[in-house]
Order: C-alpha cells, then structure tokens, then sequence
C-alpha cells in the first residue's frame, strides 16, 4: 500500500474495531447487552473465528478481474489485533483507494446499531440481504461500507480513499462493484 494509504489503513483499523466490538458498547433499549462474561465471551469469538469466510482465500485472477493489485495483498490487518474476525486489504490498480474486507461474526442489525456510523441504506448484494453505510465523520464520503449478511454473521466490503493520492471518483459506486463481483465467492447464507 502506498505511504498515505497506510493513514488510511489505521483509520480502517479503528473502524473495523467497531464493528466487531458493535455489541461491547452500551446499548439504550437492553438490545445487545450479553451476560456472558468477557473472558468466556473472548474464548467463544476465538473460536468462532476458525469458522469465519477468509477473504485472502481469493485468488490472485479473481482479484485481478475485479480490479485489484494482488501484490499489495495486507493479511489480518485488523484480525490479528481483535479476535473474531478476517481480514484482508488491496490496493485498487487505479490506485486512489484500497479495498478491505472483514468476515465478522456479527449481524447486519448489530452493524445497524452503531452509533458512529451513519447513513444506512438497506440494499441486496446478490441474493444476500445488505447495507451500505457511512462513517458518522466522513461527511465528504472518502470511504464507503457495504456489509452483507451471512450464517456466518457479516462480510464488511470497504473502500477507503488513499488522501495521497485523492479521491478521483466515488468510493460507493466502487465498493457496490466489487461487492457484487465477489458476491459468488461469499459463503452460503
């Protein structure tokens, strides 16, 4: 990935924590609230995560036709750092932004719940049941999300603007792209 986009990275990073960790958070109305404890929560969300869709398993062609630099392949960015979930990142040939997808073990309605992210608008990808969405503090809309509901829990398809590089079209219209090229390659829902 290119120097800014590691920038851009970061704040991928913190983004993906919030969707893994959607149900640690307070929740107004009880919806969400677990009474299982944290450590048994950890040990379960380790555990489920072998059980994840892994979207490094897409192969090189596949990405390449999708448009896609499979060099600038980056494995477990956020994974490693939070159990519970896969990740994997690209830069697009185009190189004004880079595609990262996150397997989580969470649901559409738990990604709904988040009070930082903004924007949902309720959408199919393939036959898949999806949303896209904003960050709450992107009002320019440098990068865009569209989650996909699976058994598994959710698939997370986000583009992010590469800032050294500038944004040179529309980050929805290019993540809503890829989703759908990748869409056969999902797990059964």
């Amino acid at each position: 990935m290119t120097r800014g986009g590691m920038g851009v990275r970061g704040a991928a990073l913190v983004v993906g924590a919030v969707l893994v960790l959607g149900g640690c958070g307070k929740s107004t109305d009880g919806a969400g609230a677990s009474s299982t404890p944290a450590t048994s929560a950890a040990a379960t969300t380790t555990e489920s995560a072998a059980n994840l869709w892994d979207p490094c398993a897409l192969s090189d062609s596949v990405l390449t036709e999708t448009g896609l630099d499979p060099a600038t392949k980056q494995a477990g960015v956020f994974g490693k750092q939070f159990p519970g979930s896969k990740s994997c990142a690209w830069t697009s040939n185009t190189k004004w932004y880079d595609l990262t997808i996150y397997s989580i073990g969470r649901t559409l309605q738990e990604i709904r719940n988040r009070p930082d992210m903004m924007g949902f608008t309720a959408t199919t990808v393939g036959s898949h049941e999806a949303v896209q969405f904003f960050e709450d503090d992107d009002s320019k809309h440098l990068n865009c999300f569209i989650a996909v509901g699976l058994r598994q829990g959710s698939v997370t398809f986000e583009t992010q603007t590469n800032y050294s590089v500038g944004k040179q079209g529309d980050p929805c219209v290019e993540v809503r792209r890829h989703a759908d090229d990748l869409n056969k390659y999902l797990p059964e829902s």
